[in-house]
């Protein structure tokens, strides 16, 4: 998959005049070449040149035509400044800021690669329906137990043990790194608690595998006992969720569907300020990438873009309900990658 990655960026490379793109982006790089590699990437038509720290460990560079290593900061230094004035001349864009770069190369930040990210290709969203399978399996797996005495504290190490014996990932950048378990909350991303998960419970669990590379990330909210209030509750969501989905397509604006969502809820009743979450997000080597959802958005869906659709709703005295799913556009309508039931 690395070859197609760096030919589509030298596709739009020679759309968009440019001779030498230099990668230092931690999120772009893992994007163009699958590992996770901190140093520079150099591209242009003729090939691909690398300048890494030294003090890592790696196991295939064949992708690159040469490798140059830096052992200390000041040789790690003059190795860029090297690369920069064998590269003098070219028409040159960097991924991000880099003062250095810029004076060197005469070169501007560019969002090239994060404009590639953001539509997937077919094999990008297999890799993200195999995430989303394992993380519908571990949200089946701890919904067994859930109300079987569990704390926050002890079903968050249930997800995690579940995705290690997947031999996978989580793939989560909020709470260091680990699923969300949350009862009755008010607030979307705290941390665990230590008081056992009861019946009549509204649990949030938030969470997520990353398949080589590529993330996942899937909300349920659970229920054993619920009130007439909490079911009404994990409706008008479920309902808002719904819609969402149906309207999405290729080249319809971001903005209309959030703004169905904020509509839906006003008309439900809830109050947009007190009650409503905003945290629909793109999604692909990162949980959280570019675009975000929102009404403010100036962007439309573009077919193979991977999204998250996450309406939610924290009401004081009930607590919260969030249903999120990894959504895939389609050119005429959207396709729901994770599969688990969307039941209390």
């Amino acid at each position: 998959m690395t070859e197609t990655m760096f030919g589509r960026i030298r596709e739009r490379m020679d759309k968009e005049g440019l001779e030498l793109l230099v990668l230092s982006d931690s999120e772009n790089i893992l994007w163009a070449t699958g590992e996770e590699f901190s140093g520079y990437i150099f591209v242009t038509q003729g090939g691909v040149e690398a300048l890494l720290p030294r003090f890592y460990r790696y196991e295939d560079l064949s992708m690159f035509d040469s490798v140059s290593f830096g052992f200390k900061r000041t040789d790690y230094h003059e190795l860029l400044g090297e690369k920069a004035s064998e590269f003098s001349g070219l028409e040159a864009a960097i991924d991000e800021e880099n003062e250095k770069l810029e004076d060197e190369l005469d070169a501007e930040v560019t969002d090239l690669v994060m404009e590639l990210r953001k539509v997937k290709t077919e094999e990008e969203i297999k890799k993200i329906v195999k995430a989303c399978e394992i993380t519908d399996d571990a949200l089946e797996d701890l919904r067994e137990d859930l109300f079987s005495g569990l704390t926050e504290w002890e079903a968050v190490g249930r997800l995690k043990k579940f995705y290690v014996d997947e031999e996978v990932e989580e793939a989560f950048i909020t709470n260091e790194g680990e699923s969300l378990v949350q009862r009755n909350s008010l607030r979307p991303h705290r941390g665990p608690e230590s008081e056992e998960v009861e019946e009549d419970d509204l649990v949030i669990v938030d969470t997520g595998a990353r398949y080589e590379n590529y993330c996942a990330d899937v909300t349920r909210t659970y229920c054993e006992n619920p009130s007439e209030e909490q079911r009404k509750l994990f409706q008008d969501v479920k309902e808002v969720q719904e819609e969402m989905i149906d309207m999405m397509e290729d080249g319809r604006p971001i903005a209309d569907v959030k703004q169905l969502e904020l509509d839906m809820f006003k008309e439900k009743g809830y109050d947009i300020e007190e009650n409503v979450l905003y945290y629909s997000h793109s999604i692909g080597v990162v949980a959280h990438e570019s675009p975000t959802i929102t009404h403010e958005s100036e962007e439309e869906f573009r077919d193979g873009m991977a999204v998250t659709i996450e309406p939610g709703l924290h009401v004081k005295g009930l607590g919260g309900v969030r249903i999120e799913d990894t959504v895939v556009v389609r050119e005429d309508g959207a396709e729901r990658l994770s599969k688990s039931p969307r039941e209390l």
